[in-house]
């Protein structure tokens, strides 16, 4: 799990510093990851470095290709509150049960 204290750069570099680790781990040298990426080898080097230049693109691109495109998708969706839904769930109206006496 990556470190919340850190700040964008650092963050950077810890990302960079994973993507080498899975790139490795696939026995995949720089050349053919930047090469599946779209990418020449300089700016993939720089991707693991860490660039602030890097666009997003290329490390959903690169997530995708390591299988973790989920894990994008799961920082970014809506987290729900789950004690306001059960006060929404709560709050709703209900019908009384039971009969209603009928006027004559």
């Amino acid at each position: 799990m990556i470190n919340q204290n850190l700040n964008i750069d650092d963050l950077l570099k810890q990302l960079g510093e994973r993507l080498k680790e899975a790139r490795l781990n696939r026995n995949e040298n720089q050349d053919l990851f930047a090469q599946r990426l779209g990418l020449t080898r300089q700016s993939y080097s720089k991707m693991e470095k860490g660039s602030r230049q890097t666009p997003i693109g290329n490390w959903l691109m690169a997530s995708s290709i390591l299988g973790k495109l989920g894990d994008w998708q799961d920082m970014l969706a809506d987290r729900e509150d789950l004690f306001a839904k059960f006060e929404k769930k709560s709050s709703k109206r209900q019908r009384a049960g039971g009969s209603r006496p009928r006027g004559k």
